[in-house]
């Protein structure tokens, strides 16, 4: 597995209280602090919701180091970062002699996309849930420690809660035995493999845990447990800096013509590769360039779009690729360069060709001489034209087309090619 440089510290809620407490206040965690928070609250012995809580608890952390969230690599094709969650809990009763519990971790909603994903070879988030996890009892009269197996964790996806089996038999006749749960998650290494980033806090301000311990089966309700005990919270409103990235959609620059030979833009994410794309997400490719620092592009030497063409810009990373970015071609008004032609004299019967200074304006083509009009062919994305030299009656040979473009107001000025029967 990927390790983070140094150990990083999230900080798990310790919602572990006996019984519902009327105008119970809300903890809440600083990750940029050191020491711990108790969330102990004064409570009295219930069952609720089929739920037997046996602690009251504290969570405590050390200094974090993960306060920009987890950590990306330079060409952020691999994120680092070990979530830790620590939980100490005393019982509030005498427990059957040789009874076990369960632990149960209650994970923000942010996180659920990425824990219910499946690898190509069947891992899973719990698949990252590294085996120095362990569950603690130091004053319990048999064995004290349990390092969790995969086989002691589960998930339950409907309340999106990991459900640790604690397998120590406890005995304490009296009650007030510490009970202490320390699970390390290789969160970064998770999302590297599982491909899901961690999104934004929801509520744009923390990510919210809850965790309790109990003696049976049935799963916590957590509606019940949660507002009336001590939450806990991370204050970020950003852990994966890879969502914010993969999210980034590159702007364009306005307004582009349909003279303009480079586009610019910008909104893209350092070091992405922006490609532009016409018509539509899955159109021809018009051009590509790398993002700056800033985020800013230029894409250059591009072939002169229609008016009417709608741009597609995308954004790729080893994070994927992420769109779209849109503009419209509109028309540039001002008078259009005179028609570049492949050759000033040509053979009678063969064609003029040549290209357009600003794609869907028209080519007019008139006989210098006598003032016939001859057709002009349009190729699909008006940008060049053809002209069939066999219109030319042979009698008026040699002779000279006068070739220009206008936009419907301005008209360029002329290219004259000369057309002449071959001896």
């Amino acid at each position: 597995m990927i390790k983070s440089s140094k150990l990083v510290n999230l900080v798990l809620v310790s919602s572990t209280v006996l019984g519902m407490v009327a105008n119970a206040s809300m903890a809440s965690v600083n990750a940029a602090s050191n020491g711990s928070t108790d969330v102990t609250q004064t409570s009295k012995i219930a069952n609720r919701g089929g739920i037997n809580v046996i602690t009251k608890g504290a969570t405590t952390f050390e200094g974090s180091n993960m306060l920009e969230g987890v950590k990306l690599s330079n060409d952020f094709s691999l994120t680092s970062g070990t979530l830790q969650i620590n939980y100490t809990g005393t019982t509030q009763y005498s427990l059957t002699i040789g009874e076990k519990t369960k632990t149960f971790v209650s994970m923000p909603e942010e996180f659920k996309p990425l824990m219910q994903k499946t690898t190509a070879d069947g891992k899973t988030f719990l698949d990252y849930i590294e085996d120095s996890s362990y569950f603690y009892a130091p004053n319990n009269l048999g064995e004290k420690k349990h390092t969790y197996q995969r086989s002691d964790i589960s998930y339950d996806s409907a309340t999106n809660t990991l459900i640790f089996q604690n397998q120590v038999s406890l005995n304490n006749l009296l009650g007030g035995e510490t009970l202490e749960a320390h699970i390390f998650v290789d969160l970064g290494q998770a999302i590297t493999d599982l491909g899901e980033r961690i999104p934004d806090a929801y509520n744009h301000s923390n990510y919210k845990f809850q965790s309790t311990v109990v003696t049976d089966d049935s799963l916590p309700d957590w509606n019940i447990i949660g507002d009336a005990e001590a939450d806990g919270f991370i204050n970020w409103d950003k852990l994966d800096k890879g969502w914010t990235i993969v999210n980034q959609i590159p702007t364009i620059s306005e307004p582009v013509t349909d003279t303009d030979t480079e586009i610019i833009g910008g909104n893209a994410p350092a070091g992405s590769t922006v490609t532009i794309r016409a018509n539509s997400e899955n159109g021809p490719v018009v051009g590509t360039a790398i993002a700056g620092a800033n985020g800013t592009y230029i894409i250059k030497n591009i072939t002169k779009q229609k008016a009417g063409t709608v741009l597609y810009a995308e954004q790729t990373t080893a994070l994927g690729t992420k769109g779209y970015g849109k503009a419209t071609v509109v028309h540039n008004n001002s008078k259009p360069a005179a028609p570049v032609v492949d050759n000033k004299k040509v053979v009678w019967g063969n064609q003029i060709s040549g290209k357009i200074d600003i794609p869907g304006d028209t080519i007019q083509a008139i006989n210098g001489m006598n003032g016939n009009v001859y057709k002009v062919e349009i190729s699909a994305d008006g940008t060049s034209f053809t002209i069939d030299t066999s219109q030319v009656d042979k009698s008026d040979l040699p002779t000279n087309i006068e070739i220009t473009e206008t936009n419907g107001e301005l008209v360029s000025d002329k290219t004259t090619v000369l057309v002449y029967q071959n001896a």
